[in-house]
């Protein structure tokens, strides 16, 4: 009793050092053109110095340090043979740490090559008919972004050897787990790295739009928004193998095995017929960094871009009743899926990544209101604090769904490598469009039938494309009845009832699952929050 097969510990725990040094300077000024015309400029100068760590841990896998003499061996089962490789190719350290079989360099402080990043901002406000009821504006911005420490404390920092490694323990019992005999496992390591031509991330605006009053107490704006991303950071998986790569003639002469499914055309790689505790073992033999298992990279080599066209409306009655409304209608594409958990499907090929961004919405609209009853606002008597003071007020909004991106499990037609640990994922093929005629209900969103498996043989990855399927749009009302009482000119009693979701409308927000291999595939799994109110009250003074 109390024995167990295996105890697995990782060698340190670390608590990344980080430091970084930024350094900006901004100069603004503004010339009045004429007395309608006003023209505002101004340079932002930016330097964001890379995250190094005071301990001396921060490592990084570089391909370029990578030597495929110094490569582990491979074994048919996909684990290393012990003694036959570096078990640091490719990691590179903090200069000041020696640390051999490693590449020294100063990793850190200098693996941005963009130290001289300058911003210009430029506005221009025009009043076309001298009137202050019509104005023009019309402006451009550079912003540079900081990189994120997040990467480096989970990713560098907490994972790549050599101050991270793995302990196995086998066979031992709970009373004594250091009793067994100690191993270090054979098994790939994934490791982690940051692209040594990091560029700086920055994103350009721009907008025009155009005001107008009609009246003494309306007020509705028109205008175009849009912005481009460039130099965005995003995670690859760099030891995937090129589609089709494992199904030619050309893998045969970097493997060791003539079993492997290289000489098998047509194979599916799935879990179930050509790996081994869900890795495709058989392909370890001839990854690009032969000897590690995913090799998470981080490369600002993504893009991004957003259209919109945004109106807002005002109207004002007596008092502090009035009503607003926004309304905006955009398109906001990218390849990047997601900055640091997830990778392109196809390392090779990023432009099959380019589709809606994951928080993008084509169609907001919101209406908020307050309508105050115009009577008795002195309350001089018990009749007038009784019936007045009352305020009606609230918020009604509208949007479209999220994009959400189909998913298929232990299939690998193209013999990429992506099942196991890597932060790419396979995608199945779409053979029709899953928002046309979909049944939109709780058991059934979208159109199911409009996804299925790559065929054996194609040597290729899956042909959908990311966040094709239109989830589920959002309709709520939100209203709050006030009473105020006064007291006297600074003190009074607000009393307020506020109910959310006022219908008790049900709002679908994700789905169970898309992948097409699962039990729940197409379902709605989670709604948004059903009616709720809440009382309060408040003594103001």
């Amino acid at each position: 009793m109390g024995k167990f097969q295996t105890f697995t510990q990782n060698q340190f725990d670390l608590t990344a050092d980080l430091y970084a040094t930024d350094v900006e300077a901004f100069a603004q000024d503004e010339w009045r053109v004429k007395s309608n015309i006003t023209f505002s400029y101004g340079m932002r100068f930016t330097r964001f110095g890379q995250p190094w760590d005071g301990n001396g841990r921060l490592t990084s896998f570089d391909p370029f340090a990578y030597s495929p003499s110094q490569a582990f061996q491979v074994t048919g089962n996909g684990n290393r043979v012990p003694g036959t490789g570096n078990p640091l190719n490719g990691i590179i350290v903090n200069s000041q740490v020696t640390v051999p079989g490693a590449t020294a360099s100063p990793f850190g402080k200098s693996v941005a090559p963009t130290p001289n990043n300058f911003a210009p901002r430029v506005g221009l406000a025009w009043d076309p008919f001298k009137k202050g009821t019509t104005s023009v504006r019309m402006g451009y911005g550079f912003y540079y972004d900081q990189m994120s420490f997040s990467f480096y404390e989970t990713g560098l920092v907490s994972t790549n050897p050599p101050f991270q490694q793995q302990i196995i323990i086998n066979p031992t019992t709970l009373d004594n787990p250091l009793a067994g005999t100690t191993t270090v496992s054979n098994a790939l390591q994934d490791v982690a790295g940051i692209d040594p031509n990091f560029k700086t991330p920055y994103v350009q605006h721009w907008s025009l739009d155009l005001q107008h009053q009609f009246g003494a107490k309306t007020i509705v704006t028109a205008g175009y928004f849009g912005s481009k991303g460039t130099h965005l950071s995003g995670l690859v998986d760099l030891n995937l193998l090129p589609p089709g790569y494992a199904l030619t003639k050309t893998c045969q002469s970097n493997t060791s095995s003539a079993t492997i499914p290289c000489q098998t055309p047509g194979q599916v790689f799935t879990t179930n017929s050509s790996t081994a505790a869900g890795s495709e073992v058989v392909l370890n033999q001839i990854r690009p960094f032969r000897g590690y298992g995913a090799v998470r990279y981080l490369q600002t080599a993504f893009n991004s871009n957003y259209h919109s066209l945004q109106i807002k409306a005002q109207r004002r009655f007596s008092r502090s009743s009035q009503v607003n409304l926004a309304y905006t209608w955009a398109r906001n594409m990218t390849n990047s899926q997601n900055e640091f958990s997830t990778a392109p499907q196809n390392t090779y090929d990023l432009k099959a990544e380019y589709a809606r961004a994951n928080l993008d919405r084509r169609q907001v609209l919101s209406i908020n209101y307050i309508y105050e009853l115009p009577w008795f606002s002195l309350q001089r008597n018990l009749k007038e604090k009784f019936l007045g003071g009352w305020q009606f007020s609230g918020i009604t909004v509208h949007y479209t769904g999220l994009g959400f991106s189909p998913a298929t499990s232990s299939n690998d037609p193209a013999g990429i490598g992506f099942l196991g640990s890597s932060p790419s994922g396979a995608r199945p093929d779409m053979i029709c469009d899953p928002n046309a005629n979909a049944p939109h209900t709780d058991l059934q969103w979208f159109n199911t039938a409009c996804f299925a498996n790559p065929p054996a043989g194609v040597n290729r990855v899956g042909n959908a494309g990311r966040n094709v399927i239109n989830g589920p749009p959002t309709t709520r009302f939100d209203a709050t009845l006030s009473k105020n009482i006064r007291f006297s000119e600074s003190k009074s009693v607000q009393l307020r009832w506020e109910v959310f979701n006022v219908f008790n409308h049900t709002n679908f927000a994700t789905f169970s699952s898309a992948n097409i291999t699962s039990s729940v595939y197409g379902r709605i799994g989670t709604t948004r929050d059903p009616r709720t109110m809440q009382l309060g009250a408040k003594f103001i003074f």
